[in-house]
């Protein structure tokens, strides 16, 4: 990752963006389970919404962005990686999901400690920050539906 400018860095999080929805439609459209279906629908309408809002980021403003602190249950520390296939268990959805989210927070976040520009600094922590909300919004699910459950 050589980023150079904020248009590099943008382009870059629009295509990431693309590739996750992308990935959670096909997931979405192989799955047999309703309950698979209806998560990796509502994960591709979530990410096809964070590029829309990337896409339309003015660079001028982009300085001016604050990073927001999430709390991390740090949950993809402790799950086992699980492939995407069809009839996935409502546990093994969050928990692609989770670890997902985590490797594009970990992108983000690698790719704003690789710059010392403070604009480009800002804008990835901006992005590392939406994919962390992302994950921990699964892993409040994941919380709520499976370790109550267990």
């Amino acid at each position: 990752m050589g980023f150079t400018t904020l248009e590099e860095i943008i382009k870059f999080a629009v295509q990431r963006e693309e590739t996750a929805y992308q990935l959670y439609k096909n997931a979405a459209e192989t799955s047999t389970s309703i309950a698979a279906r209806k998560m990796f629908e509502e994960m591709a309408a979530e990410e096809k919404g964070h590029k829309e809002v990337f896409s339309k980021i003015d660079l001028a403003e982009a300085a001016g962005f604050g990073a927001r602190t999430a709390p991390d249950m740090k949950l993809s520390e402790y799950l086992v990686d699980i492939p995407l296939r069809p009839n996935m268990t409502y546990q093994e959805i969050l928990t692609y999901a989770i670890k997902t989210e985590e490797a594009a927070y970990q992108l983000y976040k690698a790719a704003a400690e690789m710059t010392d520009d403070p604009k480009l600094k800002k804008t990835l922590q901006v992005f590392a920050d939406v994919e962390k909300g992302h994950k921990l919004r699964v892993e409040n699910l994941y919380d709520e539906h499976v370790l109550t459950e267990n």
